[in-house]
């Protein structure tokens, strides 16, 4: 499907994003389908170079305006904040920071779409007493976090908010156990024989270009690799050369970020849910395929 909507991205790319969004946004739809099409849709906005800027404006618009709802509708009920109980939430700002990680940069090259983006109430979805930040993978929430700052997405006291909230969230309240468990399907693309159809239209996290690049070209050395979930060896794009024998080079590239940890979130829910709720098999990535 990625490929068939590279080789018309004006009219099949647009007509998937769409696709894959209305389905999140219909309430119609059960809530597996619901998570499984944001988180689709997410992974398809960040990976396809194919994709252009407005259009990933426009479709986070979509996303953000359905989470300002959301959150309106809980102002006026009583908020319950166990995680389980607003998963499709929490799935859609996942999503929407994890497309901003990819595609920040390259909006903010367009006055009129960078304009669109900041006048998105992200603030007050964030800080919301349902508090997505500190249910969303630690791993995106701190990297959207560090580029939004950089291109001064949010003010000052907003900026406060989500660091006290993140580094509550790590050192007490949820420890890692009630973290959001969410595939992102095209990530990355590893079918060897079939990579030289993908490639060319395939946007590896060592092809994107960060906001904070702007400002300090030393934060390279601390960037996590969002293309290495559980285990990464280094990029071949980024010419990295690391001995797969040496044991502590090994560990290093494991423990440098996890996008879908150990402890599914998911199976908490399946083992709690009288439903039997299931998620499609994880797609677990590894190195960017070489050049």
């Amino acid at each position: 499907m990625f490929y068939a909507c590279s080789l018309d991205p004006e009219i099949c790319g647009l007509e998937f994003a769409l696709f894959l969004s209305d389905i999140f946004i219909k309430k119609e739809e059960d809530s597996i389908s619901r998570m499984s099409a944001v988180s689709y849709v997410g992974s398809y906005l960040s990976r396809a170079r194919f994709i252009s800027a407005d259009t990933v404006v426009g479709i986070l618009k979509r996303l953000v305006d359905w989470c300002v709802d959301y959150c309106d509708l809980q102002n006026n009920i009583r908020i319950t904040t166990k995680p389980i109980n607003h998963q499709i939430f929490y799935a859609s700002c996942q999503a929407v920071m994890y497309i901003l990680c990819f595609r920040l940069r390259s909006i903010m090259d367009y006055p009129n779409l960078k304009a669109q983006l900041f006048n998105m109430p992200f603030g007050y979805i964030l800080t919301h007493p349902l508090e997505p930040l500190k249910v969303c993978l630690p791993s995106i929430v701190d990297e959207f976090l560090r580029q939004a700052k950089a291109a001064r997405l949010f003010n000052a006291s907003v900026h406060s908010e989500f660091e006290d909230a993140l580094e509550s969230d790590l050192s007490k309240t949820f420890g890692g156990m009630n973290r959001l468990d969410m595939f992102f399907p095209f990530d990355p693309y590893l079918l060897k024989e079939s990579d030289r159809y993908m490639r060319p239209n395939f946007e590896y996290w060592s092809m994107v270009k960060t906001t904070y690049n702007n400002y300090n070209s030393d934060v390279d050395d601390e960037l996590v690799d969002l293309d290495a979930p559980e285990m990464n060896v280094g990029s071949l794009d980024d010419h990295v050369e690391i001995d797969l024998n040496s044991d502590d080079d090994l560990e290093y590239s494991m423990n440098k970020m996890s996008i879908t940890p150990n402890r599914s979130f998911f199976h908490q829910i399946m083992a709690n849910s009288d439903t039997g709720l299931t998620m499609p098999a994880r797609i677990r990535p590894s190195i960017s395929p070489p050049s």
